[in-house]
């Protein structure tokens, strides 16, 4: 608030205003006063006014919403906000400030930039009325593009609102946006009633509602609504109009026809102007028994006249010829089915052969007219080895022209691939002959080069031959019926009974066979199980020895222990691996040159086994180069697993008696050796073994940890001796490496300078000492 005598200067000044502008022109303020005395009181906050565009004119908010009220009036109650912009003169900003205080009441609203009064609405509701009485029909969407408004405008604040007020109509119940009058809607049922009447036969929609220039929409409303003389086959676009009397006429026909035939042909109903001749069928016949064929439906006389035929063939043990029975629009597969639905029930002892009826009777007695021929083919395949070919050349289609394996049952799919590998003619033949307890494995044979050829081949003829092997054939079953079918009249048949029984003779054949087969087996069945019972003893012993070594090497420190496992897993665990790849290339029947096998020969088995080889043995040969124990094993129970061996429980009291046995040996190796390096190794070994009752695997690199490790186990003077004499030994094998590289060697000091004593005789002396050492831990406990 200003100060009461600012305020009074106000007064003061107003006043002279005021008396300045009642008096005469000479007594008036200037223009350049007035706007400096208005600014003066908008700075004082004392006036509120409003600029017009071009500044020259001052209005209040007040008179701003009074002018745009005008405004409104005068252009009939729709105005737009930009043009009451222009026309005023004033910033579109002020027009949009005073807009809601003119919309706080309810007749006048903002719309899309327009303001629109309650009275503008009126006015659009009459003439939509008009519109609406004159067209009969009215829709929401050409009224938006003739009033350009909103739709829901439209409908909701004018067509609703108004509705029966103002606009005299009703509401489309199916489209909320169609408007329409009841004379429209009167007239448009009575124009289709027209329409529908004067129709005899079957009419689209379409061209219904073309003739009547009606919308399809309006059409499917009215048609429900009329008691119209036929149906429509939809409510879809394309359905058509179906007359009543074009209906009858057809049930008529379709109707006496089967009354004198017995059946119904598809394409005679189709040709009616029916679209699904079944359904029309069952719906015009419900109460008649019927046979629903591929071309026609048949009905029950004809197929008792059948039956009737079929007992007297049976009966009197000849052939029917069914054809000469049934009519002639029956086809071939309508005969097939009615005489399978016939011989299926009550006729089972019978057989079709191109529409010709045999019973079982006459086709047994062909069957055993072939089996003394059967019995000479099974024997020839089986003693030539082809069966048991055949059988392995199956099971590596099957893995290579499937990605995913069927579900089958895999123990006795292994069970039988491991007999008929037993006698194919390869190396390694026989069962494995496993205990009931030990993992049946399914084994795989090598790929010949024939084979593998057939395996890229795209001839589908090629591996069908390589599934189904034909120990019989349709030529040597014709040969042995031959004469039979002649003597019956039936020799044009004989293709046809020959390929039937062909099928079910070749599968007593396989299976004959296959009986013969598991009879071979059996001799060879002891060598796979002795060669099984082997690997996995000699399997066991290593894994055991690489534990026992492991708990001895776990005795020095955690820094040198990775030289100890490379080399253990080095050596021992890569005679596991040579262990496991002997069994599997056995049980694959693929050749191993010796029992030692070189890293490459290793290698070549291991990628020409299979799969379920492959895999583990990898795993394992890379745990090798990774020299971690817990991965080998890991390993080593997966390739146990696979090869279906079980690793035996440890028995402690025999570990301390193959610690003993390896000590032993150690000793007796020493006493042979005159090696002085490897005696040192040896020595070591041994000496390790009897302190701390630990077996150790070690290379001659690692001999220095040894002594280094013994330095607190040994006596003083054992120690200085077993020291002086490894430094003796280190000396005479670094001269004699550069005597073999050429170089001039330097005598190397032995021993120290007062003792004049020949190496040579050092070195000898040498083993005595460490073989006299050995006896006095012959029997020590740990240190």
């Amino acid at each position: 608030m200003a100060p009461s005598a600012d305020w009074d200067e106000i007064k003061r000044l107003a006043a002279d205003f005021q008396k300045a502008q009642l008096s005469s022109t000479v007594q008036r303020l200037s223009e350049r006063n007035c706007i400096e005395i208005v600014t003066k009181l908008i700075e004082l906050k004392l006036v509120d006014v409003i600029f017009t565009n071009d500044g020259k004119e001052y209005l209040t908010h007040q008179q701003l919403i009074r002018e745009i009220k005008d405004e409104l009036y005068i252009h009939g109650g729709r105005v737009n906000t930009v043009d009451l912009a222009k026309e005023l003169n004033v910033d579109l900003n002020q027009i949009n400030n005073c807009v809601p205080e003119i919309t706080k009441g309810k007749d006048v609203q903002i719309v899309s930039g327009y303001l629109i009064a309650d009275y503008y609405l009126e006015k659009i509701a009459k003439e939509i009325n008009e519109k609406l009485q004159l067209q009969g029909q009215i829709s929401v969407g050409e009224l938006t593009l003739q009033y350009d408004l909103p739709a829901e405008l439209l409908q909701h604040r004018i067509l609703e609102h108004f509705l029966n007020k103002i606009i005299i109509g009703s509401q489309d119940s199916s489209d909320s946006r169609i408007f329409y009058t009841e004379d429209f809607i009167a007239r448009t049922k009575a124009k289709i009633r027209g329409a529908l009447i004067g129709l005899l036969k079957p009419t689209p929609i379409s061209v219904i509602i073309s003739h009547c220039n009606l919308t399809e929409r309006l059409f499917l409303t009215l048609f429900d609504q009329l008691n119209a003389p036929g149906v429509l086959t939809g409510k879809q676009t394309g359905s058509s109009y179906i007359p009543s009397c074009y209906t009858k006429s057809q049930n008529e026909w379709v109707t006496n026809f089967y009354k004198q035939n017995n059946y119904l042909e598809y394409d005679a109903i189709i040709r009616l102007g029916i679209s699904e001749p079944k359904t029309f069928v069952k719906r015009i016949l419900p109460n008649e028994e019927l046979t629903f064929l591929s071309t026609c439906v048949v009905g029950t006389q004809i197929k008792q006249q059948l039956e009737t035929a079929l007992e007297e063939c049976i009966i009197s043990k000849t052939y029917l010829d069914v054809v000469s029975l049934l009519p002639t629009v029956f086809s071939d597969a309508d005969i097939g089915t009615m005489l399978e639905s016939l011989l299926k029930n009550d006729y089972k002892s019978t057989i079709v052969f191109d529409n010709t009826v045999l019973s079982n009777h006459f086709i047994e007695s062909l069957k055993e007219s072939c089996m003394p021929m059967l019995q000479k083919k099974v024997d020839a395949i089986v003693q030539s080895g082809k069966y048991q070919q055949h059988s392995l050349e199956r099971q590596l289609s099957s893995k290579v022209e499937s990605f995913a394996p069927a579900h089958v049952d895999h123990k006795a799919e292994r069970r039988e691939e491991r007999r008929r590998k037993a006698t194919s003619g390869k190396g390694g033949g026989g069962t494995q002959g496993r205990e009931t307890k030990t993992k049946a494995v399914k084994k795989h044979t090598r790929p010949s080069k024939n084979m593998a050829h057939d395996s890229d081949s795209d001839d589908q003829g090629v591996s069908k031959n390589r599934a189904h092997l034909e120990i019989i054939t349709i030529d040597d079953v014709q040969n042995s019926i031959r004469e039979a079918l002649e003597n019956e009249g039936l020799d044009d048949l004989l293709f046809q009974i020959s390929k039937h029984l062909q099928g079910n003779l070749n599968q007593i054949a396989l299976s004959m066979a296959k009986e013969a087969a598991e009879k071979l087996l059996q001799d060879a069945s002891q060598n796979r199980k002795q060669t099984h019972s082997t690997a996995q003893d000699k399997i066991n012993i290593l894994v055991n020895d690489i534990k026992l070594y492991e708990k001895g090497l776990k005795m020095f420190p955690s820094d040198q222990q990775p030289q100890f496992i490379k080399y253990l897993l080095k050596s021992l665990g890569s005679d596991v691996l040579v262990e496991f790849c002997k069994y599997a290339a056995n049980q694959s029947n693929l050749p191993v040159q010796s029992d030692t096998l070189t890293v490459e020969q290793r290698n070549k088995i291991i990628n020409d086994l299979s799969d379920e080889y492959t895999k583990p043995f990898k795993e394992l040969n890379a745990s090798i180069a990774e020299h971690n124990m817990e991965i080998f094993y890991q390993a080593v129970d997966s390739c146990l697993s696979v090869c279906g061996m079980i690793l035996k429980k440890v028995d402690k009291k025999k570990d301390k008696l193959l610690i003993q046995n390896h000590r032993e040996k150690l000793i007796s190796e020493l006493n042979d050796c005159e090696d002085p390096a490897l005696v040192l190794h040896l020595a070591a070994l041994a000496i390790f073994t009897m302190v701390t009752q630990n077996m150790l695997h070690a290379s001659g690199r690692q001999v220095a940890l040894i002594v280094s490790f013994l330095q607190t186990q040994l006596k003083e003077d054992q120690m200085e001796q077993l020291q002086l004499y490894y430094g003796a030994c280190y000396r005479r094998i670094k001269s004699e490496w550069r005597g073999s590289r050429g170089r001039k060697s330097e005598t190397p000091e032995l021993l120290p300078a007062s003792h004049e004593v020949d190496r040579e005789c050092v070195i000898i002396s040498s083993l005595t000492f460490i073989r006299a050492l050995l006896p006095t831990y012959a029997d020590a406990s740990p240190h």
